[in-house]
């Protein structure tokens, strides 16, 4: 048998000198690569073979001396006030116009002041929400969904299993015998396509209703390619002459979504029929009452009254993807003075999208919209102290991984928590192009970069999209960090920026709506309590992640990404295009005309 560290003596004319480690965290652990086949399959002998190098003077595994190589691991770093003016935080009137290709955003506003915003930091708060909200319509309310997936899932399973009452069917059908009018837009999903034809057929059998109320159920399939898909999440409630309240984010009312933040229904998800593929769901959504919620609807009414009708070719046929003819829907009054007076709430909120430019059928956006990539460019670029990611791909975009790049050396932290690359993920190349976003990254700051997924052994799927900056700026919606939810997928989202601030753990006046989001956030993945957290410095917080990444009880591990030989087969962007698509049509304009400087030209070790 080869021993290791005879195999070492081969590189040592080429081995680099021992770095003095100035660190309190060390995020990479090199190590000596046991099986000598893969010693010279991967021509080294430490991993993970990208960070790491053979050092003679200690005749063992260290850090590779890349030449911006920073150790720091942010303790060093001077915490900053965040900025917490929102008009530098939103994108301008004319930034919205300029990513829409010059076409000016007249059915949505800039932003809006005076919303009420609840977030819902695991899904089971969502459905408990919406289902409440959905049970108190009544004659002549309206409601809106848009989704990727439905199915007759229940909405409240710890207190009704079959869905007796709380079944997305029932809901929606008890809503329409009530009175209400029920429009739903949902992607020709052709992964679900069995539960969602279940389903269209269930809400066009309906009957319309004694008190009035109808039910219509469209499959949208206007998009630039086959290749892209309709991703927002939304559903909006207007009560007649009342309250307007809108959902949106990254839970679909499907099947696997429904858990809590301890993540211990395997059983109840199995009997209530939920569980499909996952023992536990991470995720986000949020609740607006107020104007932005107009924006919400705006959208929906936007998509629905296009001239240009879906599901036309043989295909949806085949597929049973037809639909039954439909009319336009009138726009929503507008709300009485007095009761937005009386609801008046503390959240600034900016609804951001995305439209491909290579569909030309959107009269709402006739050169496309990418308003949600250019908020996350400028988002990042107002970071001071910390970027908390998490999300279901993190997949290198260049232009979000330059940004990235142009602000670590002033922060403390960036905290990025993913799903472990499954196999269908594998096989779809995303394993690479998260190594290609994380290894530049991890090159240069690997102790102020986080990276974790969740325990293999516990199964639990993050599919959150959501973006927490210095705890003042919230981002929730449905678009990925990856390039088709940036340019090519319909995708919504929220950023808020709050007018009730507070003080942090650090002592600096923060929002409190991204604070309280942050640490219930922070908890769900540490096992430490929300208010033990409140008491500490980001930085203490930040560093439990690796406590939890150690400890058998919790939701987290580390994630090491190795590169792998069949990632070859992903080098081509002719490949990518076909998977993760990127829509791009003008030269950069606005925020993008202003961009970083480019970092890195490769992003492959």
């Amino acid at each position: 048998m080869v021993n290791v560290r005879s195999v070492a003596l081969v590189l040592l004319a080429t081995a680099a000198p021992l770095r003095q480690v100035l660190a309190k965290r060390e995020a990479i652990n090199c190590r000596f690569l046991e099986n000598p086949m893969k010693m010279t399959l991967n021509l080294c002998i430490c991993q993970p073979c990208h960070m790491c190098e053979f050092h003679f003077s200690h005749f063992g595994c260290g850090l590779i001396d890349y030449p911006e190589l920073d150790e720091s691991d942010g303790s060093d770093v001077t915490i900053e006030q965040p900025i917490l003016d929102l008009d530098k935080w939103f994108l301008t009137r004319d930034e919205i116009t300029a990513a829409r290709g010059g076409f000016p955003r007249n059915d949505l506003q800039v932003y809006s002041t005076g919303n009420h915003i609840t977030t819902f930091s695991a899904t089971n708060e969502y459905f408990h929400s919406v289902y409440v909200d959905l049970s108190t319509t009544g004659v002549d309310d309206r409601i809106f969904l848009t989704g990727w997936s439905v199915a007759d899932v229940p909405f409240e399973p710890q207190i009704d299993p079959t869905g007796s009452y709380s079944g997305f069917e029932t809901i929606f059908a008890s809503a329409v015998e009530r009175g209400a009018n029920f429009n739903a837009l949902v992607w020709n999903n052709v992964l679900e396509s069995q539960q969602n034809v279940q389903v269209r057929d269930f809400i066009n059998g309906l009957p319309p209703s004694p008190n009035g109320g109808k039910a219509l159920f469209i499959f949208d399939d206007r998009l630039s390619s086959s290749a892209s898909a309709h991703h927002q999440k939304s559903v909006v409630i207007h009560r007649k002459d009342t309250q307007l309240v809108a959902y949106l984010g990254g839970v679909d009312l499907t099947y696997d979504r429904w858990d809590t933040s301890k993540h211990n229904n395997i059983a109840l998800r199995k009997r209530a029929g939920i569980q499909k593929g996952n023992n536990g769901w991470c995720d986000a959504h949020l609740r607006i009452e107020g104007p932005a919620a107009r924006d919400v609807a705006a959208n929906f009414l936007g998509r629905w009254n296009s001239k240009t009708l879906p599901s036309q070719d043989r295909m949806d046929y085949i597929m049973d993807f037809d639909n039954p003819p439909y009319d336009p829907l009138p726009p929503l009054p507008p709300t009485p003075a007095d009761i937005d007076s009386e609801n008046q709430g503390q959240h600034n909120v900016q609804i951001v999208r995305t439209f491909s430019c290579l569909y030309k059928n959107y009269e709402f956006a006739p050169n496309g919209e990418v308003t949600l990539f250019h908020a996350r460019i400028k988002a990042i670029r107002n970071a001071k102290n910390f970027i908390y990611i998490e999300d279901q791909y993190f997949v290198l975009v260049p232009e979000l991984l330059d940004e990235l790049l142009a602000v670590l050396p002033q922060l403390q932290r960036i905290i990025v928590v993913v799903p472990r690359p499954e196999t269908q993920a594998a096989l779809a190349g995303y394993e690479k192009y998260m190594f290609d976003n994380v290894v530049p990254i991890q090159k240069r700051y690997p102790n102020k970069f986080q990276f974790y997924a969740t325990k293999e052994s516990r199964a639990i799927y993050v599919h959150t999209k959501l973006v927490i900056i210095d705890d003042v700026y919230l981002s929730i919606g449905s678009g990925n960090w990856n390039r088709r939810s940036m340019t090519s997928d319909s995708e919504i989202g929220a950023n808020i920026v709050d007018d009730e601030v507070t003080v942090n753990g650090d002592g600096l006046l923060v929002t409190k709506l991204a604070l309280d989001f942050r640490l219930r956030k922070f908890s769900e993945h540490t096992g430490v309590s929300y208010n033990d957290l409140k008491k500490m410095k980001f930085i203490d917080a930040a560093n439990k992640f690796d406590d939890s990444a150690v400890d058998p009880l919790t939701t987290i591990e580390h994630l090491e990404l190795i590169e792998k030989p069949y990632f070859a087969t992903y080098a081509s962007d002719v490949v990518r295009q076909q998977i993760d698509s990127q829509d791009v049509c003008f030269p950069p304009a606005g925020v993008m005309a202003a961009r970083s400087t480019p970092q890195t030209q490769t992003t492959t070790a």
